[in-house]
Parts: structure tokens; C-alpha cells; sequence
């Protein structure tokens, strides 16, 4: 199963294709993502946000798995009884929007020619046949689901579960039904919380209409944005500390168009200082005049039909749009008089977040869940840490609904979803809940019954998510699918965008019906957008698809973009450059195994003992330590990034660029003994990296894995995860070698700031106050030759002579000459010197002259003028050391 040529060499390129879905499928097969006890006898879970069945993988589906893959993966390794549970959702408006868009386009019917039954038997066929799209997506990115656990919204355990919580909340009386203003999608012509609508702002204008008074020459002069709803007026308001109005409160108005007569009543909602400081109140259309209505008893009037046009109150306008009814009643109002002005005004205006047309508020009769008692639990639990927000600063978007918290609308006239289970009585109009569906009425035992035919808001079954998927309330499946091991789950992770939709109502919904937290720990990614920061819309066509990522560089090099650029941030700007640079960095991986495969190939896995260590092999084992204990941590606190930057600069600046040059020398050196142990230490190292990398990127590494696992040992998944050794600290090593690399790094800098060609060997003068630092470059004068050709080196205390017509260049602790005789032409060397010091005196004059100037030094925002200031300083000093080399050279 290895990745080689005919001859069992090692291909020259890295080819994922070649092995991504080989070890998927092995993985799968072979049932390594089922929960298996480890060493820790602890169980972790992370349940899978279910995505919507009519979905396509897109990027911010891809961070979300990748993000949890990586931990349950992590935690597979380090010994905890992991299951990573997938599944799906039946997303009821956008399923039902989708099937019933294709039955017109193919049949030229609605859902209204077919039975209810009908439609959802279309459905469940659509289903079945497109509906595990998604799930194949997903692996392609590696997910390590047990899929056997899978569960979608509508199974019969979920629906079991739905209808369980359902009639204990409704017989403890917190689901109760109530004609109440809602959010009605005029295009779904269904109901939607307040979560699902989205609040854009939309170039409208302030109406100045004349209402007459009763009786009264007085006429009264209210702005509205909509005139077309005052054809659903029932009261006019004016604050009852008015003085221009109250002593009209208690006479009638007459609304104009329809001449209904209505009250003027006084209510301090009224602003005196907005408007005109009188309100039309139109209880049947606003949320706010709901609320006067309410306290007035005002009559409700509903003016528009569910498709969001007017109905017979609409009088000649009825069956028009409220937009095109309302350019109309306009006209007619300018007509008849009553018409002042109008002026522009932006405001902001409810959307649905899935159809993006305007909300219409309506009073309906609808379902409600009381929130009241639970929103004040789930404030509760995060407070007292039961379960925590990383980043912490989360749970104030989190408390900003809980703590001010509306009552759920929980009902949608849709039918594909939950059915509620609450059934009417045709004969004795008795109404109940059941959890199953009845044979007779439970009053009189009458056959002829009905059931409610809206269904639950999807959200509704997604908030017993975290039991439901675990079996509850069966106790048969819950044993089946260890419920005690699982629940609460681990982890959840999601992104910022449903914390109100989701995260909220499971904290509610599952403290209350089991009295226990879902999760210990909630885990909020950042919002994938495009490299420059926009949304990813089809409108910019600025999207990236995940699995045009994952076939043109890999899906490893595609799970570390994600998890390189995903921390505590809220934004991940994701450009495919990166990602290709990722794949370079698989490739260097792979490239380092080429090269040092022919040497390891029969090398023992087992770490040399560590008396028997050299320096180099020391410092590496040590850095590789610290990127151990990186690597543990970050991922522990969910920093990816971090972790993913600890194993990228170890990678290419440590192992690869160092380690492995240092090593060349003793590899094709005749030292046998120093060779066999060398080459243990690279290959520990290496099996190491792969071990580390596994959970982020784990199809190469298990591709790796198959050329360093010992005879009998089992594949990478399996492994356990690297852990930080107090045996490996090598503290004096590590500052040595890393101040050496300093040093060497410098050298090079040096050398191509001269232009001194590659073949040409230098001299070197080093002065340090550092005794063992001086001795230790002493000892690896070969390595100076070798890694940046210089002949000959003089190492000196710091208060030695420094070396005459030398350049120089310094680490913190170690002061570097370059002798030039005999190098480079002194004279040549002098003229650029004294050419770049005349450049940098004339910068430096250009930007003192505009300090000086006092325009400037009024006008210039603050932080350019400090930032002027800082460019003179530095000029300042890059004269004096530019004037010193010159005279040091003449």
C-alpha cells in the first residue's frame, strides 16, 4: 500500500490522489472510527452540526469538519474513547422549497395538486436519491465519522424524541397556542422566528398624511413609511404628556381612504420628539403597535393575504403588492387632498434569511414555546462555567438573546417536518398532544379526528440534538449507542452565526428536559470569506469550493489552510495561494523522507540512548520537545493556528533546513557508529512529525506512516499522539545551536549583501561575552565551512580588536566581521557606501524638511506625523553608521 514506482523507489512528487481515498476507505472498512477505549478511559464526543440535506459542501463546511476532525482525531491518539457522530438535517423550508420547484419545473404542478401524503412521499424520494450528497463531500475531507451512527432529523428516533418533548412541554403548559404577531415569509407563506430573519437596510420614505378629527377642525399630520397599512388602522396615539395633543385623547379619528372611525388614546410609547408626535397604530402589522393594541384592547385588523398582497381590506388596491399598492394609495391621497409631503429615509427593513424578500409582520395563530424559565437555566450554566465559550467573549452574543429572550415561535405552515403532534376532535372539539398517533379521540372515543397540520421549525428538532442522536428516549437504542458514555458531549463546534439559532435553544432545550448540560465546552470558529475579506456570495462570484481545492492540491494541504488560518479569529480570509502553498510544504515533508528514506530504511525506531547524543541531535530532539508541548496545548484550547505554525516552522527551519543539512556530513561520513545513530534520531524525529501533523493533515502522514511503523505495528490513526518529555529538555543545547543558526544566518545575509559568490570562502571574527557560546562555535568550525564557506573564523572576547575595512552585523549576544581585503574591491565597496549615504542623507533631509514644515505639522493626522518622526530618527542613525564604515574604510 506504499506510494512507490515499479522499482519500489519513492515517486519524485506527491501525488494525493494516489492515496487519499485508499486510506479512507481502509480507515472505514476497518472500522477505525468506531469508539474504542483507550488509555485515558475517558470517552469524548463531538456531534457533527447536522448539515442541511439539500447541501453542498462549501467552505464553511469544510472549516467546521476540519476543525472537528482534528480534535476527535487528536483525542483518538491520546487514548480517550472518541466517537465523532455525523448527521444530517431535513432543513423543512429548504427541502420543501427545492422539491416543489422541481414538481413545477417537471410537471408544471404545485403542491396544492397532491394530498400532503403525496408531496411527502416526493420528498422522501428526492431525499433517498440526492440527499447523501453531502455526506460523500465530506469524505473527501477526511472526516472521521462513525457512520454507523449516522442520524437524520426525520429518522424515527429523533422523531420519537421531538414528539416526547413536545407533549411534556405542552401538558406542563409551556406550548401554548395564541394569535400573535409573527414573522410571516410572504414567499414561504409560512411563519419564522426572529432568528431567521435577516435586517437590511432599504431606501424608503417617511409619508406625511392628514387624518381628521371627529367633529374637530383639527386635522393631524403622521408620518408613516408604509400608507398602504393604515387601511388596517385602529387607533391613532399621541403621548399623554403632550401638550400639543392630549386634550384630544378620547375623541375619534377617521383614517383616511377607508374613513373607519378609530380612538385617539394616549401612550407614552409615543416619542414627542420623533415625528410628528402622533402614531397611526396598526396592531395587526407592526410588533410595537401590537404591543398598544394589546394594552388598549384595540381591535386587530389583517390587511394582507399569506402571499403578502392586500385582501378585501385593500379595497380597490386588493390582490396588489403592499410595493405597488403603495405607490398607488399615494396618488389617490394627493387626490382627496390629504397628501403633505414624503421625504427619502433609509431604514432597516426584516428579510427571510432563506427566500430575502421582506418580512411581513402578521397577526396569526401560531404555536409558542415559553422560553422565560429556561432562557434564565442556560444564562445560568454559562455563568457558572458548567460549560464555556472559547473564545470566552462569545458568550455575550450568547447572553445579549437569553437574557431579553422572546417566546419561540415554533410553528411552520410547511409540511415537510415534524407534524405537530396535537390532534382536534370533530366531534367534541376536544384538543391534546399525543407522542403517538391515536386511534380515537381521547374524550369521547369518536374516530373522527384531525391533526394539526403545521409542522415544528426545524430548529426545534435540532435543539434536542445532542440526547436525540444518542437514542433518547429509548432506552434499547440508547444502550446501543452508549448514551452514558457520550452524553453530555465534549465539544461542540460551530460558527459564530448560529449561536441564536442553535447553540441557545440546545443549552435550553436539553437543561430542561434532562437537567444537564449538552457540552462541556463550546468551540465558535471564525466566518470563511474570500481574500479579501468579503462574504463568499454567487452574486461576486467570489466562492471557493472545497472539493476544487481538495482535487487540485490535496485535501491535507486544504485541512491546513483551514486550520492555519482558524484560532480565536472571526474571520478567515481564504485564498487559494495559500493553499497551494500548504501543498508545497507537503511536498518539502516529502522530499526530506526521499532523501533520507535510503538511510533509515532499516533503522530502528527506538531513540539512542541520550548520554550517547550529540549537540545537534540534542537541539533537535529538544526543539521537536517544545513543538511537542505547542502542539498539545494549542490544540487542547483550540488555537490551530498555532499549532499548525509550531509544526510548519519546525518543519521547514529546523528539521529540514538544519537538521538534515548538519546530518550530511555524518551520513555519507565512514563513522558507522555515528551514522546508525543518526540515523535513529531522524527517523524518530520523523515519525514524530507525522504523529503530530496526523490530526490535521492525515492522509499523507498515514501514507508516511507505512515507511516508518515497526513489523506489527498498527496504522497511524491508531498511534498514540506525541507527549512532551522532561527527559528531552536540552536547554543548554538548544540556546547554543539556535544561536549558532543566528550566526550562520547572518553570515549568508552578509555574503549576498556583497555579492560574494557561493564557491568564494571568507573569513570570520566573532567577539561575545560567552565563554561556552565562543567554545561552541570553536567546536563546529567545520559546519561554518560547510553551511556558509568560511576558511578561516577567530572567535574573541567582546573587548577585542575589531578587525579594520570589515562590515559587521550582530545577534544579541555575538558581534560578526567580515574582513574584506582581499574579498571584495575596497574601493568599489567604498563608492557604494558613500552612494548609499548620499541616498540616505537625501531621504533624510526630504523628511526633516516636512517636520519642519508647519502646514504639515498641523494638518497630518497624528500617527503619520509619529510615523515621519520615527523615519528621521532611523535615517538619523543610518547616517552615523554609514558615515563610521566609510571612514573606517578610507
Amino acid at each position: 500500500m506504499k506510494f512507490e514506482t515499479e522499482n519500489n523507489e519513492l515517486s519524485k512528487t506527491l501525488d494525493p490522489k494516489q492515496f487519499e481515498s485508499k486510506w479512507y476507505n481502509h480507515w472505514e472498512d476497518n472500522k477505525y472510527f468506531a469508539p474504542k477505549m483507550g488509555k485515558q478511559k475517558k470517552s469524548y464526543c463531538i456531534i457533527m452540526p447536522p448539515p442541511n440535506v439539500t447541501g453542498k459542501l462549501h467552505a464553511g463546511h469544510a472549516l467546521d469538519m476540519t476543525t472537528q476532525d482534528t480534535i476527535i482525531r487528536f483525542k483518538r491518539m491520546k487514548g480517550f474513547k472518541t466517537l465523532y457522530l455525523p448527521s444530517m438535517d431535513h432543513a423543512g423550508i429548504a427541502t420543501q422549497s427545492v422539491v416543489e420547484k422541481k414538481i413545477l419545473e417537471d410537471e408544471g404542478k404545485s403542491r396544492k395538486d397532491m394530498t400532503r401524503e403525496e408531496f411527502l412521499e416526493r420528498i422522501w424520494k428526492w431525499k433517498d436519491e440526492y440527499g447523501d450528497f453531502i455526506t460523500k463531500q465530506a469524505r473527501h475531507i477526511g472526516v472521521s465519522c462513525d457512520w454507523d451512527y449516522f442520524v437524520f432529523t426525520m429518522d424515527q428516533g429523533p422523531h420519537e424524541a421531538v414528539n416526547k418533548v413536545f407533549c411534556d412541554l405542552y401538558n406542563e403548559g409551556l406550548i401554548y397556542q395564541s394569535n400573535y404577531i409573527v414573522n410571516w415569509d410572504p414567499l414561504l407563506q409560512s411563519a419564522i422566528s426572529d432568528a431567521e430573519v435577516e435586517h437590511k437596510e432599504v431606501k424608503g420614505a417617511f409619508y406625511h398624511v392628514l387624518y381628521s378629527v371627529k367633529d374637530h377642525d383639527t386635522k393631524l399630520e403622521i408620518a408613516t413609511t408604509r400608507p398602504e397599512t393604515m387601511l388596517g388602522d385602529t387607533a391613532v396615539a399621541v403621548n399623554p404628556n403632550d401638550d400639543r395633543f392630549k386634550h384630544l385623547i378620547g375623541k375619534t379619528a377617521i383614517v383616511p381612504l377607508c374613513n373607519r372611525e378609530i380612538p385617539i388614546i394616549g401612550d407614552e410609547h409615543v416619542d414627542m420628539e420623533l415625528g410628528t408626535g402622533c402614531l397611526k397604530v396598526t396592531p395587526g402589522h407592526d410588533f410595537n403597535d401590537f404591543e398598544i393594541g394589546k394594552r388598549h384592547k384595540l381591535e386587530t385588523i389583517n390587511i394582507l393575504n399569506s402571499d403578502g398582497t392586500l385582501n378585501e381590506y385593500g379595497l380597490e388596491w386588493k390582490s396588489m403588492s403592499c410595493k405597488k399598492a403603495r405607490k398607488l394609495i399615494v396618488e389617490k391621497l394627493k387626490e382627496l387632498g390629504l397628501f403633505i409631503k414624503q421625504h427619502d429615509h433609509i431604514h432597516q427593513v426584516g428579510h427571510g434569511q432563506r427566500s430575502h424578500v421582506p418580512i411581513e409582520p402578521i397577526v396569526s395563530k401560531q404555536w409558542f414555546l415559553n422560553v422565560q424559565e429556561m432562557a434564565s437555566t442556560a444564562v445560568k450554566a454559562i455563568e457558572d462555567n458548567k460549560t464555556r465559550f472559547y473564545p470566552k467573549g462569545w458568550e455575550n452574543t450568547y447572553f445579549s438573546w437569553l437574557r431579553e429572550p422572546r417566546n419561540w415561535c415554533i410553528s411552520r405552515q410547511l409540511w415537510w417536518g415534524h407534524q405537530i403532534p396535537v390532534y382536534y376532535c370533530k366531534q367534541c372539539e376536544n384538543k391534546w398532544a399525543a407522542e403517538h398517533k391515536p386511534e380515537c379521540c381521547t374524550k369521547c372515543d369518536s374516530k373522527h379526528f384531525s391533526q394539526d397540520p403545521d409542522v415544528l421549525d426545524t430548529w426545534f428538532s435540532s435543539g434536542l440534538w445532542a440526547f436525540s442522536t444518542l437514542g433518547w428516549p429509548d432506552k434499547k437504542r440508547m444502550k446501543e449507542k452508549s448514551f452514558n458514555d457520550f452524553f453530555p458531549t465534549s465539544t461542540l463546534v460551530t460558527g459564530y452565526d448560529i449561536i441564536f439559532f442553535w447553540v441557545a435553544r440546545m443549552m435550553m432545550m436539553t437543561l430542561k428536559v434532562l437537567g444537564e448540560i449538552p457540552f462541556e465546552k463550546i468551540y465558535i470558529h471564525a466566518i470563511v470569506r474570500d481574500k479579501l475579506g468579503r462574504k463568499m456570495s454567487k452574486s461576486l462570484g467570489n466562492g471557493i469550493d472545497p472539493i476544487d481545492m481538495i482535487d487540485k492540491y490535496g485535501s491535507d494541504a486544504f485541512r491546513f489552510a483551514l486550520a492555519a488560518g482558524s484560532g480565536y479569529n472571526r474571520g478567515l480570509n481564504l485564498d487559494p495561494e495559500r493553499i497551494s502553498g500548504y501543498r508545497n510544504f507537503m511536498n518539502k515533508i516529502w522530499n526530506a523522507f526521499r532523501f533520507i528514506h535510503p538511510f533509515i530504511s532499516n533503522t530502528k525506531s527506538k531513540l539512542p540512548d541520550i548520554q550517547t547524543l550529540d549537540n545537534h541531535e540534542k537541539w533537535i530532539l529538544g526543539e521537536l520537545n517544545s513543538v511537542t508541548l505547542k502542539m498539545n496545548e494549542s490544540i487542547e484550547e483550540f488555537r490551530f493556528d498555532d499549532a499548525c505554525n509550531a509544526i510548519y516552522q519546525f518543519v521547514y527551519d529546523k528539521y529540514c533546513s538544519w537538521f538534515i543539512e548538519l546530518s550530511k556530513n555524518v551520513l555519507y561520513g565512514d563513522n558507522e557508529k555515528s551514522k546508525i545513530q543518526r540515523t535513529s534520531v531522524l527517523k524518530y524525529c520523523f515519525r514524530e512529525i507525522v504523529a503530530l501533523l496526523h490530526p490535521i493533515s492525515p492522509f499523507v502522514t498515514e501514507e508516511f506512516w507505512q515507511y516508518l511503523k515497526n513489523d506489527g505495528e498498527d496504522l497511524l490513526i491508531a498511534q498514540e499522539y506525541p507527549e512532551f518529555d522532561e527527559k528531552l529538555v536540552f536547554d543548554k543545547d538548544q540556546s547554543d545551536m539556535n544561536h549558532f543558526i543566528e550566526t550562520i544566518t547572518l553570515i549568508r545575509n552578509m555574503r549576498s549583501a556583497l555579492n560574494i559568490k557561493p564557491k568564494d570562502e571568507i573569513s570570520i571574527e566573532l567577539f561575545s561575552g560567552d565563554k561556552e557560546l565562543l567554545k561552541y562555535f570553536e567546536k563546529n568550525k567545520v559546519y561554518f565551512h560547510e553551511l556558509a564557506r568560511v576558511k578561516t573564523i577567530v572567535t574573541a572576547n567582546k573587548n577585542g580588536v575589531r578587525p579594520p575595512k570589515s562590515i559587521m552585523s550582530a545577534t544579541t549576544n555575538t558581534e560578526i566581521f567580515m574582513p574584506l581585503e582581499g574579498v571584495v574591491d575596497i574601493n568599489e565597496h567604498i563608492k557604494r557606501l558613500e552612494k548609499n549615504l548620499e541616498k540616505t542623507k537625501k531621504e533624510f533631509n526630504q523628511n526633516d524638511k516636512k517636520l519642519k514644515n508647519k502646514k504639515f505639522a498641523e494638518n497630518a493626522p497624528k500617527d503619520v506625523i509619529e510615523g515621519v518622526k520615527k523615519k528621521v530618527s532611523d535615517l538619523k542613525q543610518k547616517i552615523i553608521s554609514l558615515e563610521e564604515n566609510v571612514k573606517s574604510f578610507k
